[in-house]
């Protein structure tokens, strides 16, 4: 009876040790799970950051095209044409305002004239 009753508690012992496995193992294939459906995830963020990237070359790629079309001193000498052309801008409208300057001052002073002689008829 006695070897009876070890070799019940040997077979319960290694139930426990099956069952222990057995959520081991199923906690195992979950997480594989997870993992997968997190690589899958992570693939097509992938795949969309790779479309997204071949476009933005694409485009790269027509603007170099163009740009070689017109040329590297043909493109120097238009943005040194708008250089010197917003200098003369410039220039121009500095002078306009040195012209604005001298005529408020020419106002102020000629208005400052009529009231002095505006007092000195008052007070005479």
């Amino acid at each position: 009876m006695e070897q009876e009753t070890r070799k019940f508690l040997q077979a319960e012992e290694t139930a426990e040790k099956l069952v222990e496995t057995l959520k081991q193992i199923h906690n195992e294939a979950t997480s594989y799970q997870t993992a997968t459906r997190e690589l899958d995830d992570v693939r097509k963020r992938l795949l969309s950051l790779i479309e997204s990237t071949e476009k933005v070359v694409n485009g790269s790629h027509e603007i170099v095209k163009i740009l070689k079309e017109i040329g590297g001193p043909e493109i120097l000498s238009r943005l040194t044409e708008v250089e010197n052309k917003s200098k003369e801008d410039f220039a121009k409208q500095s002078k306009v305002l040195n012209n604005i300057k001298v005529l408020i001052i020419l106002t102020f002073t000629s208005s400052a004239v009529a009231i002095i002689t505006g007092i000195i008829t008052l007070l005479r």
